[in-house]
């Protein structure tokens, strides 16, 4: 029986509706295969150059101490005399040679005094010459017996009285001439001026600063370290200094010597290290850091410093275990920033395989594996330069 017009078109709306749902489940079931391969996890691949195992090492070591500039050769001028300066001749910042003539003093009462006692001197001697006449004439009346020997003995006390009048009368005219000795003031080192405590014409005391002379061409920094650091620095450590506000300009020391004392307030020691200071660049007083370059006393394990990283303010490094990455929160001990190496005294075992080198975007226990031989072809790998390559996923 023939099949209407209109039948056959239900027929031919209901063939095409069942290919279009059949096409849409295929599209869906193949989108959903793809989106569950690319939800799988991929395996992290590293180069065996690019992980480091723990070796143990003599480490050196940098010590950074704090400290202050101060002058190996520094001298303060005072008066040996009480009287009025007549000139001074430098002011602060004047350049001084050993020996030169820095101030004098007016020595008008001086060489009145010296004019006295010259003549006193003289006066001592005549007296000394007539008493000595005197015994030698005794002496010989005595061996006569025409004065008896207590006259004698009168003469000879006589004569011995003067001669010590003459030494006293010698010694009074020698200290008159050594105060105006003193009256011309010289400097008794060379170096810069650092200071000047009197003017031309005032009356200057005893014993009162004239000037304050700092010879800058040799410094020290008398720096504090602890007690424990002390242990591991000798006179004769090299070390370089650093001067504050000289940023950029480096020199080199040496300690000159430890102060066997501790301070009863800090408890620190001080060590003094000395350095020549060219051109007279770093002046006393300067605040400076100075850093000490140490050798190790033990052997510790190390890592380079490529390694170690900062998470949160905790240094971490990742190791490679069971085919896994793992974070590992280590404790870091002394740097030695020459070597690139740091101690590594906690936190991580021996035989340990460590990254040593920094990627971004680790996550703790991801699937991880370490290559052997050359990278296979298509496979992406971990670039040591920096950050880690997309990754491929691996069939186990």
């Amino acid at each position: 029986m023939a099949i209407s017009a209109k039948k056959r078109k239900i027929i031919l709306m209901v063939s095409v509706g069942v290919l279009v749902a059949g096409g849409v489940a295929a599209l869906a079931a193949r989108s959903g295969h793809s989106e569950m391969a690319a939800d799988a996890p991929a395996t992290l691949e590293f180069q065996a150059s690019q992980l480091a195992t723990p070796v143990s090492r003599r480490l050196a070591y940098d010590l950074e101490l704090p400290g202050t500039v101060q002058a190996l050769s520094q001298a303060v001028v005072r008066s040996k005399l009480s009287a009025v300066l007549k000139q001074i001749d430098v002011r602060e910042g004047d350049s001084v040679a050993a020996g030169q003539i820095v101030a004098e003093f007016d020595t008008a009462a001086l060489r009145a005094q010296l004019a006295e006692r010259q003549a006193g001197l003289a006066s001592a001697k005549a007296n000394l010459e007539q008493a000595q006449r005197t015994r030698e004439a005794n002496a010989q009346l005595v061996q006569r017996n025409f004065i008896t020997q207590n006259a004698f003995d009168t003469a000879d006390a006589t004569f011995q009285a003067q001669a010590a009048n003459v030494e006293a009368a010698r010694a009074q005219l020698a200290q008159t001439q050594l105060q105006l000795d003193d009256a011309v003031v010289r400097a008794p080192i060379g170096g810069l001026v650092a200071r000047r405590y009197v003017q031309s014409g005032e009356k200057v005391g005893m014993d009162s600063q004239l000037l304050s002379i700092v010879n800058l061409s040799h410094l020290e920094v008398q720096a504090q370290a602890a007690v424990s650091d002390v242990a591991r620095v000798a006179p004769g450590t090299t070390a370089d200094v650093q001067i504050e506000g000289l940023a950029g300009l480096h020199f080199k020391g040496r300690v000159d010597r430890i102060n066997p004392s501790a301070d009863p307030g800090s408890r620190s020691i001080d060590l003094y290290v000395s350095f020549p200071n060219e051109h007279n660049v770093v002046r006393t007083g300067m605040f400076a850091n100075v850093k000490l370059h140490l050798a190790a006393d033990r052997e510790t394990p190390t890592l380079p410093l490529a390694a170690i990283q900062s998470d949160a303010g905790q240094p971490v490094v990742w190791t490679i275990n069971d085919g896994h990455l793992t974070r590992h929160v280590v404790t870091v001990g002394r740097r030695d920033q020459q070597a690139q190496l740091a101690e590594v005294l906690g936190g991580l075992d021996p035989g340990a395989q460590v990254l040593a080198s920094r990627f971004d975007n680790l996550k703790d226990g991801a699937a991880a594996r370490v290559l052997a031989g050359d990278v296979p072809a298509g496979t992406a790998v971990a670039n040591a330069q920096g950050r880690p390559a997309a990754t491929k996923a691996v069939s186990q």
